[in-house]
């Protein structure tokens, strides 16, 4: 019985933690393995350990209600009118996996894009099953939502510590990665890292605002660790993030201090050590490319506004929303070539695009996984309007929660999501926290653990 407590208990909040932190050991296995093996493997890792912790967590289900019946499947209608954050969820997911039969390849827009991108509507009907059991756990225990959010704090406290320790030795704690592109511990890149740590500072603005002051030493922690990654969408989302603290003016001041001081920390560590660091602040260059990625994703979307691309299959057709001018300048500030001499778009396959180099060279370059860092874009581009919509719904039930920590650490990443995507290496945390946060608006102040 003590077990089965504790396993009701702590079941989503060691799931919601442990996710980021997984990894392959490809290179381990494979040195001479490319960096789409180490995202594809990475993809299947998450997709086992969700399997097991939603097959344990069913289980758990199960036992709590022993008078459950397969035929009470019949009152899933009445649920859903009742907790309408379930049934946005079921119908975003119910929505991909149909919409995944009308790509041309339904295949890659069922299991996730061949290149390692993920998105595939399989693992969202995953998703949706975490975010499930955690509303239903959180609808009988209430202080579930506080242990998920303690939870990821010291996940992210610990990947803060492992970013610090790459940025100070120079090299991957988990992946042997060039320098100038560290910190990234799990993630494929070091931006991917700062949003998961947008995220985490969300969280423990909530907790601020609760008035808990051990939130300080890890707002430090994380702040330095954020400042080495020089991400500029962070720092924005960040400061945002914060405005919630107005009216609490101490608290504000006591915010602002600390995370200047450890960004400052993370930004001098980074230009010390590795000087390529301040360059990558000073480059103008990525908020340049937005314009052309997100006019291409747009026409995207307004020639499959209903049923979207699914997984993958925007990435193959990406060049073709852009003028040859367009791509041209695009290609200049994203890869540093003088010109796109052509490109080739082949069913199936990801584009070739002949280019031109400084030196008059002419070489082939290949795109083969294309974001619109976005996420509003990019789910519009994955699952139609259709899909957007169910998904900012199911966000602006989140962001309404009664516990703060959840709802702010949600709202500011998804400030941080306007400039960037979330990748498949944060969403089982992020739909745990889903879970937690939209279930807390409908609490009933129980707490009970049925037998």
């Amino acid at each position: 019985m003590v077990s089965r407590v504790f396993l009701h208990q702590w079941w989503w909040p060691i799931y919601a933690a442990i996710y980021v932190l997984l990894f392959y050991p490809t290179f381990l296995v494979n040195p001479s393995a490319s960096l789409s093996n180490v995202l594809s493997e990475g993809y299947v890792v998450r997709a086992y350990v969700t399997a097991f912790f939603l097959v344990v967590g069913i289980t758990l289900e199960l036992l709590a209600h022993p008078r459950l019946h397969l035929r009470d499947i019949r009152h899933v209608p009445s649920v859903l009118r009742h907790h309408p954050a379930v049934a946005l969820a079921f119908f975003y997911v119910f929505w991909s996996l149909i919409t995944a039969f009308l790509t041309l390849e339904p295949i890659a827009a069922l299991i996730g894009s061949f290149y390692g991108s993920g998105d595939g509507a399989i693992f969202g009907l995953a998703l949706f099953g975490v975010f499930v059991l955690v509303y239903l756990q959180t609808l009988r225990d209430s202080e579930l939502p506080r242990r998920l959010a303690w939870a990821v704090v010291i996940s992210g406290v610990l990947m803060a510590l492992l970013a610090i320790t790459e940025i100070i030795t120079r090299q991957g704690v988990l992946y042997p990665i060039h320098p100038g592109s560290l910190p990234m511990v799990s993630f494929p890149q070091k931006g991917h890292l700062a949003g998961f740590f947008v995220l985490v500072i969300g969280i423990l603005l909530g907790f601020m605002l609760q008035s808990s002051r051990v939130t300080i030493p890890a707002l430090l922690i994380i702040s330095v660790a954020l400042g080495a990654t020089f991400n500029r969408a962070a720092l924005l989302a960040v400061s945002l993030g914060g405005l919630c603290l107005i009216g609490k003016w101490q608290r504000m001041f006591v915010f602002a201090m600390v995370t200047t001081l450890g960004l400052s920390i993370g930004w001098f560590m980074v230009s010390t050590l590795n000087a390529e660091g301040e360059r990558q602040l000073a480059n103008n260059t990525t908020a340049q490319t937005r314009y052309y990625i997100w006019k291409a994703a747009i026409g995207g979307i307004l020639e499959r506004p209903l049923t979207g691309w699914g997984a993958g299959h925007f990435d193959m057709v990406w060049p073709r929303f852009l003028s040859r001018e367009e791509l041209d300048r695009y290609a200049q500030m994203e890869w540093g070539v003088k010109k796109v001499k052509d490109f080739f778009l082949t069913p199936r396959a990801s584009p070739v695009l002949l280019v031109e180099q400084a030196d008059g060279t002419v070489e082939i370059q290949g795109v083969s996984v294309w974001k619109a860092h976005n996420q509003f874009l990019d789910i519009a581009l994955l699952r139609g309007l259709v899909g957007l919509l169910c998904y900012v719904g199911l966000l602006w039930v989140a962001v309404k929660s009664k516990f703060l920590p959840l709802a702010i650490g949600i709202m500011t990443y998804h400030i941080f999501l306007l400039f960037w995507f979330a990748p498949f290496h944060i969403e089982g945390t992020l739909w745990a926290l889903l879970g937690g946060a939209c279930a807390a608006g409908s609490l009933t102040g129980r707490r009970t653990y049925t037998a």
